[in-house]
């Protein structure tokens, strides 16, 4: 098997973990909010949906940018490395 076709396999191994676990956290997101609903009144649950929001912004604004930062670090130091051998 070439250098390539493993490169590739390798590329769409990683893509068919990745996909698989985005589905199952919308699927757990999904049925967490089922079981919520069923179980708290309305008030409780527009209040859980405000701090969910809430919190999902804060994410935002506290992550921003990081997972592009650090794929670029991470290549770049692996790079250098690689230049020194």
């Amino acid at each position: 098997m070439s250098e390539a076709s493993q490169v590739l396999q390798r590329i769409a191994r990683g893509t068919g973990i990745v996909f698989a676990g985005t589905i199952i956290s919308i699927l757990f997101g999904f049925l967490s909010r089922a079981v919520i609903a069923r179980y708290f009144s309305t008030g409780e649950y527009g209040v859980f949906n405000l701090a969910l929001t809430a919190l999902n912004i804060a994410l935002v604004v506290v992550t921003l940018g990081f997972q592009n930062a650090l794929s670029r670090e991470v290549a770049f130091y692996r790079g250098k490395r690689a230049s020194k051998s």
